[in-house]
């Protein structure tokens, strides 16, 4: 593992007041869905001990609002350090990074920092345009010590009859319903799809180590979920611990006679990303098919159905051989 990364059954009731939890909210300039989303941890009914925010460098005014809201007097222009911004509420500190580092750099530091405090048996992890429900965390705790690595259920945030994505069930066919995957898995589902509400033991990062900050955004948390994998853990997803999260609505483009799916963004930002980032993450798990289909799908995407779109598919290959020669600064000539 590169070095950069390196780090008897109890009741129900016991197991929980024995453990301290530190909650990990990473925010870029959502000011509005930050507040939602500390409000609902604030409220648990099993209260995080601590609750630390990690700030992308966001401009729409969200440290003046932490600030406010723990009555410091003044707000300090130092970045890069951790800040007590606690309110009568909760334990909160602040950390702003000097630029934005996307959701992987923002994680990494987040649970560096969490973890290096030394205090904290658990990590729970989460965006700020989600929230969990008020129960969430309480509902996910009794599994901490027996999985590790413990997800509650990402619910449509606008419709919680329905699945924030579609959820493959025991015979692969996929639903994007609540109830009847509730139906088909009962407690608990052998996979997951971090970092809606990831709830860490301190157990897992200390064996797996922390989030790959190379990879800016998309993909970072499947890549720790293959660490942890590999390292011998099995997450799971608890079914009735539920956090509320946007519908997935990656764009995709239909390819091979409208056969297949393709995900594609204009942005050449989350295109790079997108592109580079799972090419190194099937190469580095050896997924070598995956590749195949990878590079034959945008292959046709750009050649055959957007008919010879020279500039996306240079852009293409330029990407893909990045994740595969692990090189991660393209992302950065399109950062505003």
């Amino acid at each position: 593992m590169p070095e950069e990364f390196i780090i008897p059954q109890q009741s129900h009731s016991l197991l929980m007041d024995n453990k301290k939890i530190c909650a990990v909210i990473v925010t870029f300039n959502r000011k509005e869905l930050l507040k939602r989303c500390i409000d609902a941890v604030i409220n648990q009914t099993y209260k995080p001990d601590e609750l630390f925010i990690i700030d992308n460098a966001s401009t729409d005014g969200t440290r003046d609002y932490l600030f406010q809201e723990s009555a410091i007097g003044s707000v300090p222009s130092s970045v890069e350090t951790l800040t007590d911004v606690s309110t009568d509420k909760m334990k909160i500190r602040y950390y702003r990074l000097s630029s934005n580092q996307g959701g992987a750099g923002g994680f990494h530091q987040g649970l560096k920092l969490a973890h290096e405090a030394g205090r904290f048996d658990g990590f729970w992890l989460m965006d700020d345009d989600g929230y969990p429900s008020k129960d969430c965390l309480k509902r996910q705790l009794p599994y901490i010590d027996k999985y590790d690595y413990v997800m509650p259920l990402s619910i449509d945030i606008d419709n919680h009859e329905n699945l924030s994505w579609a959820t493959r069930k025991k015979d692969g066919v996929k639903t994007i319903n609540v109830d009847e995957l509730r139906t088909e898995w009962g407690e608990l589902m052998p996979f997951i799809f971090p970092f809606n509400g990831s709830l860490l033991s301190n157990k897992i990062v200390d064996k797996v180590g922390y989030i790959n900050p190379k990879l800016f955004i998309w993909g970072d948390d499947y890549e720790h979920y293959y660490r942890c994998l590999k390292a011998g853990f099995n997450p799971v997803t608890i079914l009735d611990a539920e956090f509320y999260h946007p519908v997935n609505k990656a764009p995709t483009v239909k390819a091979f006679f409208g056969l297949v799916d393709v995900p594609f963004v204009e942005s050449p930002l989350r295109f790079v990303c997108l592109i580079r980032n799972w090419a190194y993450i099937n190469k580095t798990n050896h997924r070598y098919l995956s590749l195949c289909k990878t590079f034959a799908a945008y292959t046709w995407l750009f050649l055959i159905t957007r008919r010879f779109d020279l500039k996306n598919y240079r852009l293409f290959l330029a990407s893909f051989f990045d994740g595969l020669r692990e090189k991660f600064d393209r992302h950065k000539k399109y950062l505003k």
